[in-house]
């Protein structure tokens, strides 16, 4: 399934629920107060690209490979958030996103030869997120209310080698509620984040008899399709 078709799946759901809005916009609008929020859909990340280093005391015989390149499969991510509705067409929430991501093959950068042909790896990839988010709801006389929003915070991202990393996380999101009556909605949406570099391997341990490396450093990128139900209290 590639992004377009997930994107028309999440649209097709959101229209399907439309007949079954029981309760007008405008009033729902009105009321604020606090939500809790849970959903799913499919992530896919970009190519994981990242530099590798050494230790400047080790000597290699062969120039070893200067950077990797992780290929990810589109994967599950699922997320819960608890937030709070202004009802004036702002939205605040604080958000916990896991995403896994099988690794379908692994390329290293080799500074003789050039790039080495793809490994397929039998692997994967876990980022988990907690961030703090953003919405602006661009009410109207219909069930449904468009939205656009936005979110900092922090990745934990564990590599295909079970290493483990943090970083600070920024995304941007956009996408559709539909008002299904008693206080309900359906959400669908488009996300994309990326994350600050990542740093995995022995670099603060090196001395001149300590490890050689390498030291991986790179940047997560995703983009993912979610369907979410919103409850307002």
């Amino acid at each position: 399934m590639n992004k377009t078709v997930a994107s028309l799946f999440c649209a097709s759901a959101i229209a399907a629920l439309a007949p079954n809005a029981a309760v007008a916009q405008d009033e729902e609008y009105l009321n604020d107060g606090v939500y809790l929020r849970a959903g799913a859909g499919l992530t896919f990340p970009n190519h994981w690209n990242s530099e590798l280093s050494y230790n400047p005391d080790a000597m290699f015989i062969v120039p070893p490979p200067t950077g990797k390149s992780v290929d990810l499969k589109e994967d599950f991510v699922a997320t819960a958030a608890i937030g709070f509705d202004y009802a004036d067409g702002i939205r605040t929430e604080l958000e916990y996103r896991y995403a896994k991501s099988d690794v379908e093959g692994l390329t290293l950068d080799d500074p003789v030869g050039g790039p080495t042909p793809g490994m397929a790896l039998e692997d994967h990839v876990i980022a988990q997120f907690v961030m703090a988010n953003f919405y602006f709801d661009f009410a109207n006389s219909s069930p449904l209310t468009p939205f656009i929003g936005g979110g900092f915070g922090r990745a934990f991202v564990e590599n295909e080698d079970g290493e483990k990393d943090n970083a600070m996380a920024f995304q941007g999101r956009a996408g559709v509620s539909l008002a299904l009556g008693g206080d309900w909605s359906a959400d669908a949406e488009y996300v994309y984040l990326r994350t600050n570099d990542l740093e995995y391997g022995p670099e603060d341990d090196w001395t001149p008899t300590g490890p050689a490396g390498p030291a991986i450093e790179g940047r997560y990128r995703s983009s993912s399709v979610m369907l979410s139900i919103r409850k307002l209290f």
